[in-house]
């Protein structure tokens, strides 16, 4: 057991509060997600799974993506760069202006977009088999209203 002063979202105490369980979950999922990824036959990180989702459900240049992952151009740039070299994005000028990019996936990404999607969708029913229907009904909501909460918190800044 641990105390209060050398308590890690890693090692919750029993007077752990709700807040610092969701934060210490959050990075368990992250950690398991991001092995998942790494694990695939075409591995991803997770950076790259959201750029393949995004692009592949109609956010195709790169402003748009900059918006949805609140980063700046040249962190996404790099990003996209890489993805293309790498064979998953296509680059071509958008049919409304010459100056814009826009993306679009290959065959490879779309197949390695896919196959992230189903192990992921895999992992999560695993994640969530042992939970009984009420307590799957109380959390869904509750989480949800958190996540839109934070999202907002994110497009304020």
């Amino acid at each position: 057991m641990t105390d209060r002063d050398t308590e890690t979202f890693d090692e919750l105490g029993p007077q752990a509060s709700l807040g610092e369980v969701l934060l210490a979950l959050g990075g368990r999922l992250t950690r398991l997600q991001t092995e998942l990824l790494a694990g695939l036959e075409q591995p991803l990180t997770i950076r790259q799974y959201r750029i393949l989702s995004r692009v592949g459900s109609g956010h195709t240049s790169l402003t748009a993506l900059c918006k949805l992952a609140h980063r700046n151009p040249s962190t996404m740039s790099e990003s996209v760069d890489k993805l293309v070299n790498q064979g998953f994005l296509s680059r071509r000028p958008s049919a409304t202006s010459r100056r814009t990019m826009q993306l679009e996936l290959t065959a490879k990404g779309v197949t390695a977009r896919d196959t992230a999607r189903r192990e992921l969708d895999k992992f999560t029913a695993e994640l969530t088999s042992g939970l009984a229907p009420e307590m799957r009904e109380q959390l869904l909501p509750a989480l949800s209203r958190l996540y839109f909460d934070v999202q907002g918190n994110l497009d304020d800044r």
